[in-house]
Parts: structure tokens; C-alpha cells; sequence
């Protein structure tokens, strides 16, 4: 491979590290092409995408980007999972993938250039996803909202029944 091929191969997946909010790496050794389209179709949906790139380039990358891995993490036949959107989503699809494949070994990442090993992967995988977390949010906040109109509306009720029983004795006196 030629100096201006490896250039362009470096600003590339420097590039992807410095657009996207997390990275994950692993081990593809022994996955055949109909497995490796699936897991690229699944990561496509997860607003993620799979990167090959030699380990060396790797490197190179990561250093001119300024984040911190380990030399043992970079090596045999890695790739690269890219997350633009969701972190939560594509740590679930590598996940979900690598119980469905066992040749797939997940080794790491870094969540905003911070590095995650295999367990703090696995805890951002069994994460709810991104719309959850926000339905679970709203909900917190609208859930005292709702028992504070419950509440005034019971009040009102009860002043209406006050003014009824007023009317009635009114008129009754009357």
C-alpha cells in the first residue's frame, strides 16, 4: 500500500473518530460475508457503521486524534464500530450480534474518547435506548403535573359542592 493510500486511509477513520460519540472494537476473525453484511445493515440502522482498518493505522489515528488505547486491544483482525447517534444502540446491536455469533469478540471502545473495557460495554449495552430514557424523563416531570391538576380539580369540585349546599339552604330558608 502506497504512502498516499495510507494518507487518505488515516484522515479517513480520524475523521469518523472525531464525528462520532462512541467507538467500539472487536474481533471479526471467523465471521463469514453473509454475518459480517448482517452486522453492518444492523449497525446502519443503529445509526452506526463497521470500519476495517489495519491496526497500525489504527494507531496512527487514535494518536493524531489524542485518545489513549492499549497496544494489546490493537491486535489480530479488528473493526471498528462507529456511533453517530446512539451509543446505547450500537453497543446493543454489537452485543446482540455477538451472542448470535460467538466468533465476534467484542475488546473495548471509548465513549467520548474515553476508554470502556468489555464490562463497561456490556453495562451501556443493558442501558435503555436513547427514546426510552427520554419517555422515562417526561414522564418523571409530567407525572407531579398530573397530580397537581388532580388535585386543584379536586378542590374546585369540592368549592362547587360547598356552593351547591349553600344554594340548596338558601332556597330551602327561603
Amino acid at each position: 500500500m502506497d504512502k498516499e493510500i495510507k494518507s487518505k486511509l488515516i484522515e479517513e477513520m480520524l475523521k469518523k473518530l472525531e464525528e462520532s460519540k462512541a467507538v467500539f472494537v472487536f474481533n471479526y476473525q471467523g465471521l463469514n460475508v453473509h454475518n459480517a453484511e448482517d452486522l453492518r445493515k444492523a449497525l446502519r440502522e443503529a445509526s452506526g457503521e463497521m470500519k476495517v482498518v489495519k491496526n497500525t493505522l489504527a494507531r496512527l489515528a487514535f494518536d493524531r486524534a489524542n485518545i489513549a488505547y492499549d497496544d494489546d486491544l490493537l491486535k489480530g483482525q479488528n473493526a471498528y464500530a462507529f456511533s453517530y447517534m446512539d451509543s446505547v444502540a450500537v453497543a446493543k446491536v454489537l452485543s446482540e450480534m455477538a451472542k448470535k455469533m460467538p466468533q465476534l469478540e467484542i475488546r473495548g471502545g471509548w465513549l467520548n474518547k474515553s476508554f470502556m473495557g468489555l464490562d463497561e460495554v456490556k453495562q451501556l449495552a443493558s442501558l435503555p435506548n436513547r427514546e426510552t430514557l427520554i419517555a422515562q424523563v417526561v414522564g418523571g416531570i409530567s407525572s407531579p403535573l398530573t397530580g397537581l391538576v388532580g388535585v386543584l380539580h379536586g378542590v374546585l369540585r369540592q368549592f362547587v359542592w360547598v356552593l351547591r349546599s349553600l344554594e340548596e339552604k338558601k332556597q330551602e330558608e327561603k
